[in-house]
């Protein structure tokens, strides 16, 4: 269409020849209709060429060489992507199970079985197994206190099943369940050792009660000093044999062992019984023993059984038997010198007196009361009192004989019974331990008849008092002139004439300290000098601390931290010498002229925590240790 039309205007042109050129005039171009749709195509058709562009146009600026690396990289990742999960779907072929056989016994061994099935299309490389045990369980014939498995289990091929098992064993938690955790993990040749697979499975096993019965049969209530017994009763009620099996009583420090129908094997508390077959049923033994304490209180006595099994040596039980002290209906109580408590000395007269009362509901009929007496202060000659005293045993005994009261005791009844007796009138120390003197009296009440409630053959009472003896420290002291041998010398003549007046004469002094029957502290030795006595500063000791003069008082103090017992009884006293200085006046003509003043000590004792004193004469020119005259001369 558009050649016609120019065809026809270049003709219209040529035939009207040549012409004056006319002004240029703008004319619009010719509009040519196009259907729409058409229109439309070529403008998408721009756009897209436009981004075409643009896209190659960014490659351009690109680097050629950047740009097929990334392209090559991003075909590597998917391609491991997709080969990585061709193999991963294929690990799920691999199936990992456990098994046990269901509920077992505390000490029983069992198998833990597991399976390993490789259904995969490959090798299943360096396959491991590995499991924690939980607390109260262990590996059967190994350590107990071992508690991780790590095995190496080695290659797997192809369409192969692998079983085996972990040999267990549990020794605590009896009426529980047990849980167990096994890992495996392994890799295959195509995706080499960096990359491992790993399975855990968990399975739950029953724990019943102990392969080893174990009952401790005791009265729920027993009086103090009182006999009881405790029944010990044991059985296997496995389906196994056990060696080696050890039953250990722990007791309370207060209990005292008497006797056992079977002998303990080491002290009074471990029995070895041997072995110990299935179906062999029950045994037992008993045990007889006493407690000592504080009436209404509780204690435990503790029984463990242990046996070997695979050779090693397990826990298999454990029971308590509670039992509680209940108080006598029969009491006793004991006082010295209407004390509860009291401190003995030296030739102290003690007396005692022994209360007693029937708390129970009906009477108490021939009723015996006994007092031990246990100490080396006690002066056993000087015992006086209506009860039957035994010097071999030093027991004193009241019964119905003696005191008719005590062939019935009445219910609420109280009563006492008494004797005196003295301390010694010096303490037996022959050896550095004597020492920390004890005076103990034990009493016991008893009657054969029993109230109802009691567990026992006898109804008792017991009571125990202890007292402390003080201990004894002595100062003495003493003047000396001829004393070379104390290294402290007096410079003049040997034969030294009675003191005289203005003329200064030398003298030592001497403190010796004898401590008896306990160690004593903060020692304080004081005396003063008198008047025309003078301190010279001669001084020493056989310990580190000296005297020392406080020449403003006049005093002179000797401050010790401890003297141990028995320090001058069986070895040599503590002792100080000092040197004074003395001149007489004429005042002083015709008679001994003083030097020092009478010596004090304080002490305290380390055993009873008392202050201990002493005291020595004062001493004067009158040496009653020294052939010298002490009576002064014009």
């Amino acid at each position: 269409m558009l050649e016609d039309l120019e065809k026809n205007l270049y003709k219209k042109i040529d035939s009207a020849g040549p012409k004056k050129k006319a002004p240029q005039v703008y004319k619009p171009a010719p509009t040519i209709n196009k259907p729409e749709s058409k229109i439309g195509w070529l403008e998408e058709n721009s756009k897209e060429e436009k981004q075409t562009w643009s896209f190659l146009s960014k490659i351009s600026k690109m680097s050629h060489l950047s740009f097929w690396i990334l392209v090559v990289v991003a075909l590597m990742i998917v391609g491991s992507a997709a080969y990585y999960f061709y193999h991963y779907q294929g690990s799920n072929n691999v199936v990992f199970s456990l098994n046990a056989t269901g509920d077992t016994m505390i000490a029983v061994p069992f198998d833990l079985q597991f399976n390993i099935n490789n259904n995969s299309n490959s090798v299943l490389k360096d396959v491991k197994l590995s499991m924690i045990l939980p607390e109260g369980t262990g590996f059967n014939g190994e350590d107990p206190e071992k508690r991780a498995l790590d095995k190496s289990l080695g290659d797997i091929n192809q369409n192969i099943e692998l079983k085996d098992k972990i040999p267990l064993i549990i020794f605590s938690g009896a009426q529980s369940v047990e849980q167990f955790e096994v890992k495996i993990s392994y890799f295959t040749p195509a995706l080499g050792s960096a990359v491992r697979f790993e399975d855990t499975k968990n399975i739950s096993v029953g724990v019943k009660e102990p392969a080893l019965k174990l009952d401790l049969a005791a009265p729920q209530k027993v009086l103090n000093n009182a006999d009881f017994e405790l029944e010990v009763h044991y059985e296997n009620i496995s389906n196994i044999d056990f060696s080696n099996i050890e039953l250990k009583l722990v007791y309370p420090q207060f209990f005292a062992f008497e006797k056992a129908s079977v002998n303990p094997s080491k002290g009074n508390n471990i029995w070895e019984l041997g072995d110990l077959i299935k179906n062999s049923g029950q045994k037992f033994f008993t045990i007889t023993g006493k407690v000592l304490a504080s009436n209404q209180s509780f204690f435990d006595i503790k029984g463990s059984l242990s046996a070997e099994v695979a050779g090693q040596k397990y826990l298999v039980n454990e029971k308590t038997a509670s039992l509680n002290i209940t108080a006598s209906p029969l009491l006793i109580s004991i006082s010295i010198n209407n004390q509860p408590s009291y401190l003995a000395s030296l030739n102290s007269n003690l007396k005692y007196q022994l209360s007693y009362s029937n708390n129970s509901d009906i009477g108490l009929n021939d009723v015996i009361i006994t007092a031990k007496l246990i100490g080396d202060m006690f002066d056993f000659t000087t015992y006086q009192g209506n009860g039957y005293f035994d010097s071999n045993n030093n027991i004193i005994t009241w019964n119905a004989a003696n005191t008719p009261a005590l062939a019935v005791v009445s219910p609420a009844a109280n009563d006492s019974v008494g004797f005196t007796i003295q301390t010694k009138e010096s303490y037996p120390i022959k050896r550095v331990s004597d020492k920390n003197f004890i005076l103990e009296a034990q009493a016991e009440i008893s009657s054969p008849t029993v109230p109802y409630y009691v567990a026992a053959d006898k109804t008792v009472g017991f009571a125990d008092l202890k007292i402390k003896v003080n201990g004894k420290t002595v100062i003495v002291s003493q003047a000396l002139f001829n004393d070379s041998a104390s290294g402290i010398t007096n410079p003049l003549p040997l034969n030294l004439p009675p003191p005289k007046v203005n003329v200064p004469t030398d003298f030592n002094i001497h403190w010796k300290i004898i401590n008896y029957s306990t160690d004593v502290s903060n020692i304080e030795v004081s005396a003063s000098l008198q008047s025309g006595v003078r301190w010279t500063g001669q001084v020493k000791s056989n310990i580190s601390a000296v005297p020392t003069y406080n020449d403003r008082t006049g005093q002179i103090s000797w401050l010790i931290d401890k003297i141990p017992a028995t320090k001058g009884v069986v070895s040599l006293p503590v002792e100080a010498i000092f040197q004074v200085e003395a001149t007489p006046n004429v005042t002083q003509v015709g008679q001994p002229m003083p030097l020092i003043s009478a010596t004090n000590l304080n002490a305290v004792d380390g055993f009873t925590n008392i202050q201990l004193t002493s005291q020595a004469r004062d001493v004067n020119t009158q040496l009653m240790n020294d052939p010298t005259k002490g009576t002064v001369i014009p």
